[in-house]
């Protein structure tokens, strides 16, 4: 009976660890996305202020509009995936203590 509990132990703890380390990669996949979108949004800053300084005209209103409408999209993702992210992380730091727990029986 006590190797049987002790079998089901090692199959939860590696069950958790396997899942934790899925989670690790998805949250460094995460963090990944969200500097591709904030390197983006950065770096149409240049593009806007350069924008900024040329006269009015239609082409350019719409370059700005435009430009606007994809900073304002990625930032949104950015702020998204981190909300993502920071759930993924409490998660996994529920799951460790599980773990710590599991292995103190």
């Amino acid at each position: 009976m006590a190797g049987n509990l002790e079998n089901v132990r090692l199959t939860v703890l590696a069950k958790l660890q396997e899942a934790l380390d899925e989670e690790d990669i998805l949250a460094d996949q995460i963090l990944t996305m969200m500097h591709r979108y904030a390197d983006r949004f950065t770096n149409r800053r240049v593009e806007i202020n350069n924008l900024m300084v040329l006269q009015d005209h239609p082409l350019v209103d719409y370059g700005k509009y435009a430009l606007g409408c994809m900073t304002g999209a990625d930032m949104k993702k950015c702020v998204y995936l981190k909300s993502v992210r920071d759930e993924l992380l409490r998660s996994m730091e529920e799951k460790r203590q599980l773990m710590a727990n599991y292995k103190d029986m």
